[in-house]
């Protein structure tokens, strides 16, 4: 078995043939050739026993604290179970990736099935062929038949939409173990014992470009996504040898070459599946039906520009696939380690367990990698949208054990130690060993491989596996829209058709009653279906997309799913990041505040960092001996010592004198950082960056080394000049206490005064240089990142923790926390500052074991140093775009990971919060159960406060805990929220004592005290605060950690309160604030986030519009992405979404109408046998038809956004009244027309010239001439009324070209319908009119336009709410009068069955009385009992509301009769607009 520990001091790694022996002298050195003895690097713990751990470590030495066993474990524990397939034949794919649900069936040809297909589709004519290429399913049933998995030919695949994929499966010898195809997944569950089974043959296929393989004992196919390798975990040491030929043969079988290759269609191919489209299969049935029937010219027009069509369709397919394909394909040379060796080779032929070495020339990297060695800077804004450069460290193996590949994006944790495919390589250095220390070295060095490649990495994914394949695989291949706009179109022409149906029937019978001939009545009565269903009406559909794409394009807003468009306009709610979207990106730091221990308070604000004392802090005045002990007068309680403190300030933290002597606020300032330094400019997270300038100080790094070992008798360098530009002291000293080999060179600070201090390199007293040793990268869960630096010249380690104040409070000893904390921070807060806690300790440690020291072990104990203060101010458009925002009643949402307070004051700066509304904080108060432990330490405390995914969940593995959340109002603490219905109430006497219990009772008696005291608190809070419950102006603000306990502990109810009054969420982790959109979406809100792409990814592809502000033009971080730093771009992205929503519908409904009023037309025209002309048939299609569709739809974006939001539901009752009112309209004035000309001068009526043929329809007459003018007036007006202006889209005059071809059009048409002259009546083939019709059918076209503009505008939309109350009041009636029918029915049919019953006052007998039924009361999901008396109950069915008529009496429970407005009142369809109504809450909500 693979990874199997066969000997002592051997490891065998099994490859497909060969056996590989790794020396564990080779593999056992420490992390470290030696410990830092030489000058100022030499530690108090400088002993033997230290000194023999670092020559004999072995390969089960712990790993950032974790021994191989135990990473082994952890991931075994944390694999899923994957057992047998139930169902041989089919199986469920989930794709964690796109959060799909694939369904796979297994398909074989049946013989009988393909030659009955085949002799059907001749017989035919390839029509059956033809229907079953666009329904595959017919196809499938008729030629396939059901075959097991691992036998099938091909794959058919379903997902959740209803796509259907036939995919082959493709067969290929292999010949390696079962573990070699599966990885891990085969050491979990009863088959762990046949990894090493041979497998000789391989049965794969291919969907949307996932390769899946079938696994021959679980009888299922398996996505190669999933793969790692066990080796991993289970022998780390083993991936730094790289693969073998034979492995990488096998390898190459499974996951293929290592390129993003997407397929290119031939140019025959996307002919022949274009031509085969239904819209153009359509089109050519319908120009040859107008052959037939003698429309030459129009069918040869039709015919022309379906070719252009298809030509301009190819051009711009093979253009976007080859753009695409230059944007996927990428290459370059690498040098990969192969068999023990370094060889040159191509990007394309990297596989997962490859090594590579990382170069400076390779400017983009070619797959997902983890990085073993060397130090990286990447630009990951492809991936997350931020262009901030982000720094790569060296992996640790306990990352393996929580990796998971099936997922393209990993968390923070792991994500730092991956290089991510098509991400930009900024910068790389060779100096950072990774973990193994010198073991890779000293195995180079025995097999003879030269010069090593300090700078590598280890392929984990390659090709489309990797996170730039998911990228280009979301644009290939997009989520389908929920929009159901889309689904309704394609429904309403099902209508359409349904009408044509009709219209041919009819047709059909009237030109049977005229005597016409067969062949004239198929062709006529075909040629109706053609007019009432318009080939180009899906087409018209997404005009205004293109348009709103190609305008937010010019505004450097670039989308990848251009079916979002119309989203934007739904909009009801949009949520934001704080920092570097609402402020800026940079901040400026306003001071430092450092603690003055003696007076146990802060010093003030130094508002120059870089004045701060380059030594160290001053110090209590009492002697040193009492820090020291614990038991020291002045240490434990002397008036104004450090013990006298306010219990609130720090409640969990343990109490203990410490001595702030060795630590330095300033030192915090300059190491507590992940600045790098690239091209001479300091690169990192921008408050970094902005910290470390403020300090004045110098950051150096090791320059590029090659470190090649150095000969073991070999004396080490005298000089720092070995180090190249590296001329500092603390990086000469480090090479010089490298005797026996190579050290990584760390980082250096040092002040900028050289003149001050004696930089001569060797390490002398004078030198001033503290070196980072160790850096815990920031992390969100933990809110917090640390550093351990070493000061030259020191003998002890200095750590330094930055991080949110109340997460450092927690880890920091309580004799250490100034009194005036939370009133300084509150202070700072309340003005919109951003505060980060400063700490630290001494620490003592060899180097060696420093490196292997475990993160909590470095973040405990520390000492308090003090505040560091930002100001982050607003970007100059923040506050005027919330204002269009409120005004149009889009709600906005702060998600932010900031304190607090910090965001409440920035929220009513930029006035997302108003200035008047009360702002209510969560506390979250947990009662412990049980007795807890005797002692609790600070890292206790912090893992129960800090923001990590159980936070307040009330689970603990000491007992049960219950909590529950107090809701205050920041600003009064006479006012608060009752914790179940969140309506505020207000304290009936003034509060004597504010509430001051912490978050977890220490002992028993304690948390028995908090309890007395909050219930005691909370009885003064007894009635509800009626002014601000009417008025509804207030909200809370939710923290991170109360947002976790709500979502885990609350009703429904309490949650969707929460959701609609919270204005404000702050420190919220990623995953929160994915939830939190995914929230918002379940209670019926169409939402919108905003982020700067870091911490947002996952928020911004939960939300239905996602718009991530960032440098490049296509990240996976979000659909929409744009250049600009501001959100001005939010509303330019509403504006063109309510545009392209707008005229969608407006372009729908004309061409609609168009296709219904031709209808009309040729049916009237039908009754005698006429019909329309070739050339009118050109003029209405061509002429006006399609330059008016394609104009409307370039009217821009109004300027503001207005508070209503258009319709977006075609099907909805606004919609279908207006569409058929304008059919009635219409149609009414074409038969009035069609009337009208039987009553003009010189009217005759229709006859042939030869009476006796019935071969074709009569074009020239007086009905034909009428209609097809008054027609032709009603295509170009009607198009005006659709063409909708303000508030949606700005004025029809602003569209020039529309105006102009509306213009010129109705100009053509009334120089015919009163100008006539011989050659429009020839080319037209109309006749002469007397010129008083004339003047009437125009008379009669304007007021078309007046009855249909005054319709559109006013009487529609009253018309449509109007007729639905009726509607609903009818309904109710005909409910009720059911509901009474049958319960008079079975009452009856009781009494009857009952039988008589004895009286037992008379002793005679009777039938019993009919008990009246009671309604049934059921509470909504999630309330409860307490919350009755402010949210009523609802009647199941809705029985009792109908028991008894409107105007009579009560009901059988009491209850009054509801009203006609509460029964024509339309239902809530949103959960969030019941919450609404019921809170009170006010309209810019």
């Amino acid at each position: 078995m693979a990874g199997k520990r066969v000997a002592e001091g051997s490891i065998v790694v099994h490859g497909h043939s060969s056996l590989h022996e790794i020396d564990s002298s080779a593999l056992g050195r420490s992390h470290m050739s030696s410990s830092l003895c030489a000058d100022g690097l030499s530690s108090d713990e400088d002993d033997s026993s230290s000194q023999g751990d670092d020559e004999t470590d072995s390969d089960s030495e712990s790993y950032e604290g974790l021994a191989v066993d135990d990473i082994n474990e952890t991931y075994d524990h944390s694999l899923p179970e994957y057992v047998s397939n139930t169902d041989p034949y089919t199986q469920r794919i989930y794709l964690d990736e796109e959060g799909i649900t694939i369904h796979v069936q297994g398909m074989s040809y049946s013989s009988l099935g393909l030659w009955l297909y085949g002799l059907a589709g001749l017989l035919s004519c390839g029509i059956v062929t033809l229907l079953c290429r666009w329904v595959p399913r017919w196809r499938i049933r008729w030629t396939m038949k059901r075959a097991l998995l691992g036998e099938a030919d091909f794959a058919i695949i379903v997902d959740e939409f209803g796509a259907i994929s036939i995919e082959p499966i493709q067969r290929r010898g292999y010949g390696g173990t079962l573990e070699s195809i599966f990885g891990s997944l085969t050491r979990k569950g009863p088959l762990n014992g046949r990894s090493d089974d041979v497998v000789r043959s391989l049965s794969m296929f291919t969907h949307r470009y996932y390769r899946f393989v079938y696994h021959p004992y679980l009888e299922k196919f398996l996505p190669n996504t999933c793969w790692m390798d066990s080796a991993w975990t289970r022998v780390p040491a083993a991936m730094r040898t790289g693969l073998t030929y034979d492995i990488r043969d096998l390898r190459k079988t499974i996951f293929g070459e290592n390129n993003i290759d997407i397929k290119e269609k031939s140019v025959v191919r996307l002919l022949f599946d274009e031509v085969l489209n239904p819209f153009y299969v359509f089109q050519a049935g319908s120009v040859i039906l107008w052959c037939f029937d003698d429309y030459y010219y129009y069918a040869s027009c039709i015919l022309l520009i379906s070719v252009s069509g298809i030509v301009e369709t190819l051009v711009e397919t093979r253009r976007n696939t080859r753009k695409i394909r230059e944007m996927a394909h990428f290459t370059c040379p690498v040098r990969v380690l192969r068999d023990g060796s370094w060889r040159e080779g191509s990007a394309e032929d990297l596989l997962p367990g490859d090594v590579f070495e990382l170069v400076p020339s390779m400017h983009v990297l070619p797959c997902d990698a983890v990085l073993l060695e060397g130090d990286c800077i990447v630009n990951e804004s492809m991936l997350t949208g931020e262009s901030v450069p982000v720094a790569k460290v060296p992996v640790v193996p306990a990352v393996f054990g929580k990796m998971r590949l099936a997922s393209s994006t990993f968390g923070s944790d792991i994500a730092k130690h991956v290089l991510f495919s098509g991400t930009k390589l900024v910068r790389v250095k060779k100096t950072s060993q990774g973990f193994g220390g010198n073991r890779w070295l000293d195995l180079e060095q025995r097999t003879a491989m030269g010069t090593p490649a300090r700078a590598t990495a280890m392929v984990l994914r390659t090709g489309f596996n990797t996170t730039k394949g998911a990228l280009i695989r979301s644009i290939l291949f997009p989520r389908p829209n929920k929009f159901k706009f889309y689904d309704d179109s394609f429904r309403f022409i099902g209508v359409l058709a349904g009408i044509a149906v009709l219209g041919f029937l009819a047709s059909i019978g009237n030109f049977l009653r005229l005597g016409l001939n067969a062949r004239i009545i198929t062709v006529r009565a075909l040629d109706l279906i053609t007019v009432v269903v318009p080939p180009a009406l899906p087409a018209t559909m997404s005009i205004g997309v293109s348009f709103a794409l190609a305008r937010l394009r010019k505004r450097h807003i670039y989308c990848i799913s251009p079916t979002r468009i119309n989203v934007c306009g739904k909009i009801n709610v949009m949520c934001f990041d704080k920092t570097g979207t609402l402020t800026e990106e940079g901040l400026d730091v306003l001071g430092v505040c450092t603690v003055d221990y003696d007076a146990c308070k802060f010093v003030g604000l130094q508002e120059k960092p870089h004045l701060l004392p380059v030594g160290f802090p001053s110090v209590p005045t009492a002697p040193s001996s009492a820090f020291s002990s614990v038991g020291s007068s002045y240490a434990m309680g002397l008036p104004g010592g450090l013990a006298d403190l306010d219990r609130s300030s720090s409640m969990t933290a343990p109490r203990r004198a410490v001595d702030p002597s060795k630590l330095c606020a300033l030192h915090a300032l300059t190491t507590c950082h992940a600045v790098k330094l690239v091209d001479g400019k300091l690169v990192g997270d921008p408050l970094d960056v902005k910290m470390f300038e403020s300090t004045g100080w110098i950051l150096e790094e090791g320059e590029d080394h090659t470190g090649v070992p150095a000969p073991r008798s070999a004396p080490a360098p005298r000089s720092s000049a070995a180090i190249g530009h590296m001329a500092t002291g603390i990086a000469a000293s480090i090479i010089q206490a490298a005797g026996k080999s190579a050290m990584p060179v760390p980082a250096a600070v040092r002040p900028p005064y050289s003149d001050r201090f004696s930089l001569d390199g060797a390490g002398g007293a004078n030198v001033y240089e503290l070196g980072i040793i160790r850096t815990f990268d920031f992390s969100a869960a933990l809110r917090r990142q640390s550093v351990v630096a070493k000061r030259l010249g020191a003998r002890y380690n200095e750590v330094y923790v930055k991080g949110a104040p109340e997460a450092i409070r927690e880890l920091c000893f309580s004799d250490t926390i100034p009194r005036d904390f939370d009133r300084t921070l509150l202070e700072y807060t309340n003005h919109g500052y951003r505060v980060i806690a400063l700490a630290g300790k001494s620490l003592k440690m060899s180097w060696p074991k420093l490196q292997r020291l475990k993160r909590d072990a470095v973040e405990q104990d520390l000492i308090f140093l003090g505040f560091l203060v930002f100001e982050n101010k607003l970007k100059p458009t923040t506050a005027p775009v919330l204002d269009e925002l409120r005004g149009a009643k889009i709600r906005q949402i702060m998600c932010t990971g900031d304190n607090v307070l910090t965001a409440i004051s920035v929220g009513r700066e930029c006035r997302m919060v108003p200035e008047d509304m009360r702002v209510f904080v969560p506390r979250l108060i947990r009662r412990k159960e049980v007795v807890p432990m005797p002692t609790a330490t600070a890292n206790s405390a912090d893992e129960g406060s800090c923001g990590n995914s159980n936070g307040g969940s009330g689970n603990s593995s000491s007992g049960d805990v219950r909590a529950m959340v107090v809701w205050e109002d920041s600003s009064d603490e006479m006012r608060i929220l009752d914790p179940y219905t969140l309506e505020p109430r207000l304290a009936t006497s003034q509060v004597k004592e504010r509430l001051v219990t912490s978050d977890v009772a220490e002992t028993s008696e304690e948390m028995e005290r908090q309890q007395q005291h909050y219930f005691n608190w909370l009885h003064n809070y007894t009635d509800v605060d009626m002014s601000l419950a009417t008025s509804g102006d207030y909200c809370v603000a939710v923290t991170g950690e109360v947002f976790r306990y709500m979502m885990d502990e609350a009703p429904d109810m309490t949650i969707g309160r929460m959701l609609m009054r919270a204005a404000i969420y702050a420190r919220m982790s990623p995953d929160e604030k994915a939830e939190l959109v995914e929230r918002l979406q379940v209670i019926g809100y169409c939402t919108g986030f905003c982020g700067d792409g870091a911490n947002d990814c996952g928020a911004l592809r939960a939300a239905d519009v996602g718009l991530s502000l960032s440098e490049a033009e296509a990240s996976v971080a979000a659909p929409f992405t744009s250049h600009s730093t501001d959100i001005q771009c939010v509303l330019e992205v509403i504006r063109e979404g309510r545009a392209a929503l707008v005229t969608s519908f407006s372009c729908f409904k004309y061409m609609a109408l168009y296709s219904i009023i031709q209808f009309t037309s040729v049916s009237m025209l039908y009754e005698f046998g006429g019909g329309l002309g070739d050339f009118q048939f050109l003029y209405i299609d061509l002429f006006i038809i399609v330059p008016l569709a394609i104009f409307m739809g370039r009217t821009p974006a109004f300027h503001r956004i207005m508070p209503k939001r258009p319709t977006a539901n075609l099907m909805s009752k606004k919609v279908l009244t207006s569409l058929f009112g304008q059919i009635i309209i219409n149609s009414s004035i074409q038969a009035i027309v069609f009337r009208l000309v039987k009553q003009s001068d010189h009217y005759s009526p229709p006859a042939r010239e030869d009476p006796n043929d019935r071969d074709t329809l009569l074009i020239r007459s007086f009905e034909n001439t009428a209609l097809f003018l008054a027609s032709s007036f009603q295509y170009i007006l009607v198009a005006c009324v659709f063409s909708i202006g303000p508030p949606y889209r700005q004025s029809n005059l602003r569209n020039y070209g529309f105006m102009i071809t509306c213009s010129l059009l109705v100009l053509f048409t009334l120089f015919l319908a009163l100008n006539p002259n011989s050659w429009a009546n020839r080319v037209f083939e109309l006749i002469d009119i007397s010129t008083g019709f004339r003047r009437t059918l125009v008379v009669w076209a304007a007021v078309n336009f007046g009855l249909s503009s005054v319709g559109e505008r006013w009487v529609f939309p009253w018309l449509a709410p109007t007729a639905a109350k009726f509607g609903r009041v009818a309904r109710y009636l005909v409910r009720r009068h059911v509901l009474r029918n049958t319960r008079h029915y079975y009452s009856k049919v009781s009494r009857m069955e009952d039988g008589p019953t004895r009286d037992p006052a008379t002793g005679t007998y009777g039938r019993a009385p009919a008990t009246p039924s009671k309604p049934r009361f059921e509470l909504r999901a999630g309330e409860s009992g307490s919350a009755i008396g402010s949210s009523s109950a609802t009647i199941n069915g809705a029985e009792a509301d109908m028991a008894c008529p409107v105007d009579g009496g009560d009901l059988e429970d009491g209850r009054s009769p509801p009203s006609w407005e509460d029964i024509a009142r339309k239902t809530d369809s949103k959960p969030y607009k019941r919450i609404l109504r019921e809170m009170g809450i006010p309209a810019w909500y």
